[in-house]
């Protein structure tokens, strides 16, 4: 397992965040989000994920737990929006589903990428007790 596929799925799950959360400022949501709140939040989602994007691609171990503290972070905001889109009566049942389903899409492409993640970091682990311990 490389290190560009772990980084590779943040990128899709930075994506995946952006189309959602334009899709929550459309008019057709019922929602009453600005474009500029929009812009406010998917750019601060770019920053913290081109931060750890950044950090990963130069090698630096830690980078992939404060990437994980993001991706769990966006998580959230993914629930946000299914609880949204079934807590309130303001749109229509296709849009409900087909951005519920999106939200989900995108939440299992964000726990392949822990899987990933985590499957790196054991890989990191016996590297390491190997070199220790010269197995």
């Amino acid at each position: 397992m490389k290190d560009r596929n772990v980084i590779a799925w943040a990128i899709i799950s930075m994506f995946g965040f952006l189309v959602i959360n334009f899709l929550m400022s459309r008019s057709f949501v019922g929602l009453t989000t600005s474009m500029g709140e929009f812009w406010r939040s998917s750019a601060l989602a770019v920053a913290l994920y081109a931060i750890t994007i950044v950090l990963a691609a130069l090698d630096w171990r830690p980078s992939f737990y404060l990437m994980g503290l993001v991706i769990a972070m966006y998580t959230l905001a993914l629930i946000s929006v299914v609880i949204t889109m079934w807590g309130y009566d303001h749109t229509t049942l296709m849009v409900r589903i087909l951005m519920s389903a999106g939200s989900i899409a995108v939440m299992v492409a964000n726990a392949y990428w822990l899987v990933l993640a985590l499957r790196l970091r054991k890989a990191e682990r016996d590297r390491r007790d190997r070199k220790r311990f010269g197995h």
